[in-house]
Formats: structure tokens, sequence, C-alpha cells
């Protein structure tokens, strides 16, 4: 197997592409249950029996791989400081690490923090890894998964177009390598980490809201938008990662897409009044979104090796003139998104399996270099949890 890397190829040299979740089960405890699950989970998805292969002329692809180095460890430390110390450590995805899991066994339950970087898959596909793993764990089997990434129709304004032909023609060509973005990683974190805040609204409460929604005619991501905006003086952007698995598909692999709309929240109109203007600017970004999505589109004609470079110019390991111009066009460096949201909406996973329950799920996504406040949602077991993911000031 030898799949390339092509919408997905911002995730290789971001020095911050983890996704976070955080699972509380309940069950008898038996680590090297946990453990062979967690193998029987990983031999199940030809992505993550898979590693990266970085060639000469800049080509990435995902090729088949005998020994993966996705890994589950016990801990006793509080799961939080064990994200904040593994952000700060590459994965070696050129060896087959694309996932990491921490297990931690408290009183009356079981916390497994799972850290993958996005290379392994998006939001939706840690859910369905999950949900192999908790099938496995319960003494069931699952169908073997093959790799599935980002598809759309080729479909770009003039404009765009114009765009790109300008960047790729001035661009150096310059072709990076995985001794770059060590360098990149350990320049970057040397004096940084990232803080996790987080929120769990009960049933009761968020079944009020949903319904004050409903009576408006909004969505709750145009709410949980105006809500988060509500006290910013100036027009926010505000970024959001879009399922584009329009098969349904439950692989592994980075099949999410984006959009974006831009709002000043009004202070003399109520905070519903402004999530139903939110909502007809998502409503019509939606609309064309789903004919063909912009966003892979765009990326997806840029160099190869100039969506590297925009990375590490984020990173502060490498400049260049044409990739800093670039880079600031793209939000990377400069003014990025305001705010990027990631709902997954009501986890479609079951929460019973065998003599196991998950009790709460807590996701969050990574701090990439186009944005600096990364909201996640997802609702599970009548629990709906936010989280803001920030980086922190140096």
């Amino acid at each position: 197997m030898k799949h390339e890397i092509i919408y997905e190829r911002d995730e290789l040299f971001d020095v911050n592409m983890v996704i976070v979740f955080q699972i509380e089960i309940a069950g008898t405890y038996q680590f090297d249950k946990f453990k062979e699950a967690f193998e029987n989970a990983i031999k199940a998805n030809r992505t993550l029996m898979s590693r990266v292969l970085l060639e000469a002329d800049g080509r990435a692809y995902y090729v088949d791989n005998d020994v993966p180095k996705s890994s589950i460890r016990e801990v006793d430390e509080e799961l939080d400081l064990v994200r904040q110390r593994e952000e700060k450590k590459r994965f070696h995805v050129e060896e087959g690490e694309f996932l990491r899991a921490f297990v931690k066994k408290n009183e009356e339950d079981t916390s497994i923090l799972l850290l993958m970087h996005h290379l392994g898959g998006d939001g939706k596909s840690v859910l369905y890894f999950i949900e192999d793993f908790m099938t496995f764990l319960s003494g069931g089997t699952k169908e073997f998964k093959e790799i599935r990434t980002a598809e759309t129709e080729k479909k770009l304004d003039p404009i765009s177009k114009g765009i790109l032909r300008y960047y790729n023609s001035r661009w150096n060509g310059k072709v990076f390598n995985f001794d770059d973005l060590d360098k990149a990683y350990e320049a970057y974190w040397k004096n940084r980490t990232s803080l996790l805040d987080v929120q769990v609204i009960e049933k009761e409460e968020m079944e009020e809201i949903l319904d004050e929604c409903r009576r408006a005619g909004v969505k709750y991501t145009a709410y949980l938008t105006a809500k988060l905006i509500s006290e910013e003086s100036g027009k926010m952007d505000v970024g959001y990662a879009v399922d584009y698995r329009h098969d349904k598909n439950r692989s592994m692999g980075n099949q999410a897409s984006g959009t974006s709309v831009e709002h000043k929240y009004d202070p003399s109109k109520s905070l519903m009044q402004n999530a139903k203007e939110i909502q007809k600017k998502l409503d019509k970004k939606m609309k064309d979104h789903y004919k063909s999505s912009y966003i892979l589109n765009f990326v997806g004609g840029i160099d190869r090796t100039l969506r590297d470079a925009v990375n590490l110019e984020h990173a502060g390991y490498y400049h260049d003139k044409v990739s800093y111009g670039f880079a600031k066009l793209m939000g990377y460096v400069g003014k990025t998104k305001d705010y990027s949201i990631t709902n997954l909406t009501v986890a479609d996973i079951p929460a019973k399996y065998g003599e196991y329950e998950i009790k709460q799920i807590l996701f969050a996504g990574p701090v990439v270099s186009y944005g600096k406040r990364i909201i996640g949602v997802v609702t599970f077991n009548g629990k709906t949890v936010i989280t803001r993911h920030v980086r922190k000031p140096e």
C-alpha cells in the first residue's frame, strides 16, 4: 500500500498536531487486558499499521508498516501533566507512531488518555478507535478497516487559482526532512506549553439550552459561537472543522475539512439574536461547502514543500520571503483565527461493551499553526464536555 498525503499535508510539519481524548470507563481493571485490546485495535486499522515515507522530491506517503510504534502504558501522574509533557515530544510518524495511550487506575473507574497525531486521523477517527478498543476489551472482534482520507472535487475560482500560481511559481522548492522537524520542535517547545480548560454541562442543563436553540431556529454550534464572542469588541473570525465523510465510513484517517464565518457581536441584541445571524452565515457557507470544499481544494493546490515551510515559519525555525508572505496570507503568522471550533456532536459509539461502560468522553483539538483558541465539544452519555485549548504565552 502506498497512499499519498495530499490534503492532510499541513499536519506533517506542524509542531502542534496532537488530538486529545480522555475517557472514563467502569469495569474490571487489568492492564494486560487493556494492552491486548489496544494492540488489536491498532491492527484493525490500516492507517495505524502504516508509516509515513518522505521521499527526496518532497512527496509523502502512507506505506505499510509491519511493526507499528503506537504505545500504551500505565501512569500514576495527573493525566493533564502527562498531556503537557507528551505534546512536546515529536510523534515519529516515519516509524508508525500515531497514537500514545496512558492508563490511570482510579478508586472507582479507569481513565485513559489518548494522544493521536492528526496524520492518524481526525476527531471522529479517535471515536471509532475507542469503539474498536472497547469492543476488543469486552471480547468482541472488528473488521479490518482500510485507510481513508479526504476526497473532494477540484473546483476553484480564477482568483484563488491565480494566488496559487503566484506563490507556487516563486517558491524556491526547498525540501525539508524529519531532522528539520526535530529542530523545529526543539525551538518551538523550549519555552512553551498549552493549557486545557474543561467545562462539563449536565444533561438537564443542556436540554434547556437545546430547547431554547430549537425555538430560535439555531443549532448549538452557532449558539456556542455567539456565547464565546459575546464579550469581544471587534469582528471575530471563527473557523469550524467539518466532517467530510460523505459515505459515513468509520475508517481512521483525516476526513475533515473546514469553513469559517466572521461576525461582530452586537450587544444591543440578545445572545440568541446574534446566534441566529451566525446561523444564517453558517448555513450559506455549509451549502457551498458540501458541493465542494474550498479549503481542501485550495490547500491541495499549494506546492507540498511550501505547505511545510509555512508551518516551519510559524515554529520560528525557517524564514523565506515567499513562505512568510504565504504564511501571513494563510494566518500561520500574524493574525490567526480568533476561535476554531470542532463540535463532534453526540458521539456515535455505544456506551456499554459487555461488563465495561464509557462514563464520559473529553475531546480537545490541537492548537494548530493557524489557530489560537481551539474549542472542542463532544456529547456522550448525557454529558456535554467543552474544552478550550490555548497556547500558554511565552
